[in-house]
């Protein structure tokens, strides 16, 4: 199981759903539509996940910047 280190030092269990809904809600206060969410959370999300799945423990930073790097990718297309 990942758990992810906060910025406190405390460390929780890492969701995937917490992670999901995170940015569907960023999505959605941008304006933007269901459709480009669905593509958000599949092209963006999803790979994000898997990737972190297979760690133990992972920064809390480190996760927004791997979203972050991601986003801006998608955005240069």
């Amino acid at each position: 199981m990942t758990n992810v280190l906060k910025r406190s030092g405390k460390k929780q269990g890492f969701s995937p759903a917490k992670l999901k809904r995170a940015i569907q809600k960023a999505a959605k206060d941008a304006g933007l539509k269901v459709r480009k969410i669905k593509e958000l959370l599949e092209n963006v999300a999803k790979p994000v996940i898997e990737n972190l799945k297979k760690r133990k423990l992972v920064k809390a930073v480190y996760i927004r910047k791997i979203l972050l790097k991601r986003l801006e990718r998608r955005a240069r297309r």
